[in-house]
């Protein structure tokens, strides 16, 4: 008896973990044809916190707020209640080689937004993905809903191009996200469902060193790049300047952030 209602739990659990995407695409506005893109080898994992400081310098005029350091997240994060969507914009970069990288570490970063991840293991977000494959850089964009991979999805990114993205929770178990090649006129909208538990605990604007399999992968070096954008709390709009800031750490500092307004710039470092 014991083993059959184990054996139902487990099965509720999977049911609800399963993660499932439906894909519109726009063109200037109108509806075109679309086949949506496959699963990837990538996953964006939530925050994994190294250590916490507090930084001496000031920002406004007012004490900045706490540096949270982290293996794999870069950027800003806001934290609380009440988050039910997130927006922003950023140019994809040029990323290169970091000191003493090989070509054949096909090294690589990711940029997105999203909702959740940074104090808890659910996350909704979207983004652009950049890699260097046999030292020529490879752009795409992509969706994901923990606990499933990456999502590549058929919009055309390109190294310059301006990307806005909007991610929204609509209940604990789905969301929307939109990804708007400004750039181009090209926008994706995704609708998921399934997947880990939504809180609304956090908005965040992040450059990340995602994985492959279960480990990191190489971090590429890049110029420095800014987010700009909103969320939305309890119904209002709110800006990043409250954010807690997020800094790469792995055996060295690898990408520091800082605010300037309500402004994320993210820097190699």
């Amino acid at each position: 008896m014991k083993a059959a209602v184990i054996t139902a739990i487990l099965a509720a659990s999977l049911a609800t973990a399963e993660v499932t995407w439906t894909f519109q695409k726009f063109q200037n506005g109108t509806e075109v044809p679309f086949s949506a893109g496959p699963q990837t080898r990538f996953q964006s994992q939530a925050m994994v916190k190294v250590g916490e400081i507090r930084k001496r310098n000031r920002l406004n005029g007012r004490a900045a707020a706490a540096t949270v350091t982290s293996s794999n997240w870069c950027g800003a994060a806001l934290t609380g209640t009440g988050f039910t969507s997130v927006t922003g914009t950023w140019t994809v970069p040029t990323i290169t080689l970091r000191s003493g990288q090989s070509a054949a570490s096909d090294p690589a970063l990711a940029q997105w937004v999203g909702i959740d991840g940074f104090s808890n293991s659910a996350l909704i977000q979207g983004g652009t993905l950049s890699q260097l494959v046999g030292g020529r850089q490879e752009n795409f964009a992509w969706t994901e809903m923990l606990p499933a991979s990456l999502r590549e999805v058929a919009l055309t990114v390109d190294t310059g191009d301006r990307i806005t993205t909007t991610v929204t929770m609509t209940s604990t178990t789905s969301g929307t996200v939109t990804i708007d090649n400004v750039t181009r006129g090209t926008s994706i909208v995704g609708t998921v469902s399934g997947g880990t538990r939504l809180s609304g605990t956090s908005a965040e604007w992040i450059l990340e060193d995602f994985e492959s399999g279960s480990s990191l992968i190489a971090f590429a070096a890049f110029p420095t790049s800014t987010f700009t954008g909103s969320a939305i709390r309890g119904g209002t709009s709110v800006s990043p300047s409250a954010s807690t800031l997020i800094d790469i750490v792995q055996n060295s500092e690898l990408c520091s952030a800082t605010l300037s307004g309500t402004t994320v710039s993210v820097s190699d470092s």
